[in-house]
């Protein structure tokens, strides 16, 4: 049994000892259950102060008794409140609290389940780049390293319903499910889509047979390690210097990816490719435009124009996002 529920326990003994040395008053000595429960509580607590019934022989034996079992069942209470300190259960519930009012604070931030060896150097990245990240994991060692880093994490089981609402997932941007076992990340990814149908949820399949599930569960893109690795050493293989671009897009320290968002009202809206200054200002290259409305545009001619909702997929030097940001009256 838990500390905290022992503690509970003997709150709750404590309580029905007071509770039954109320009773006990009422009837042996034919008093109120005012002044019963008064003479209980200066009992029970052993204040000392002046009693409010004329005590009998009778009266007096259930004091002796009264106070006997109040002593014990204070002692239990102590006893398991000291146990729920030393246990650190207490800084666990204190940090649940900062943590519930930490999420309840965040909004479009990465709910990331499961703190293995991908996780952790998925976490790091996206920290990193500046992304705001809740940490769901069950195994007492890695929340203890969670901790250590000041990483926002919920210890519990990411399959529950309760502990995606508490890692925030009603206002995050996208969930990850990254768990070693694919069983557990198709639960996730059902549970995670039955609470939030507009959620971006990128499931882990450490089978490539499990893709077709995930993707009936819910997810919106399914990773699998093993087909990745197979496709990297294949172009390694046949695309070498292909691979050495994208590595070193990738790292964003002389080349950059990135992809934004064309928002209503932004001044490259109904404007063509060669009439935007794309390349001009944010010095960097249009290579794939992303309709709301139909398959992505790769490869777009300068005569192509850009609307409302369309997603730029940019390749240039580092900072290209800021440039961006900057042409288009941004933050």
């Amino acid at each position: 049994m838990s500390p905290r529920a022992r503690l509970g326990q003997s709150i709750v003994l404590l309580v029905g000892i007071y509770l039954v040395g109320t009773v006990g008053y009422a009837i042996i000595e034919d008093a109120s259950l005012f002044d019963a429960a008064y003479m209980a509580a200066i009992t029970l607590s052993t204040v000392g102060f002046r009693e409010s019934i004329e005590l009998d022989t009778a009266g007096q034996l259930w004091t002796i008794c009264f106070i006997m079992f109040g002593v014990v069942g204070t002692s239990i209470a102590l006893t398991s409140l000291v146990s729920l300190m030393v246990s650190g259960d207490v800084g666990t519930m204190i940090g649940r609290r900062k943590l519930e009012a930490y999420v309840k604070k965040l909004n479009d931030h990465v709910v990331f389940c499961g703190y293995g060896r991908m996780g952790k150097l998925a976490v790091e990245s996206l920290r990193n780049q500046g992304v705001s990240v809740v940490v769901i994991e069950k195994g007492p060692d890695n929340a203890r390293e969670l901790a250590d880093s000041n990483i926002p994490h919920v210890l519990g089981d990411a399959t529950e319903e309760e502990v995606l609402i508490t890692a925030g997932v009603g206002t995050a941007k996208t969930l990850i499910a990254a768990l070693p076992h694919d069983a557990d990340n198709v639960y996730v990814t059902l549970t995670a889509r039955g609470l939030r149908p507009d959620l971006h949820i990128i499931s882990r399949a450490e089978q490539p047979s499990t893709t077709d599930k995930l993707l009936r569960a819910g997810a919106t893109r399914v990773v699998s390690p093993q087909i990745v690795g197979a496709v990297k050493i294949t172009n390694m293989v046949t695309r070498p210097n292909v691979v050495d671009l994208m590595e070193v897009a990738a790292d964003g320290v002389e080349l950059e990816m990135q992809e934004h968002v064309i928002e209503p009202g932004s001044p490259l809206c109904d404007r063509s490719l060669m009439d935007a200054p794309i390349r001009e200002a944010g010095d960097a290259m249009v290579v794939a435009i992303n309709r709301p409305e139909g398959e992505p545009v790769y490869n777009p001619s300068p005569n192509e124009i850009i609307r409302a909702g369309d997603i730029l997929i940019l390749i240039g030097k580092s900072g290209v996002a800021q440039r961006l940001s900057t042409l288009t009256g941004g933050d």
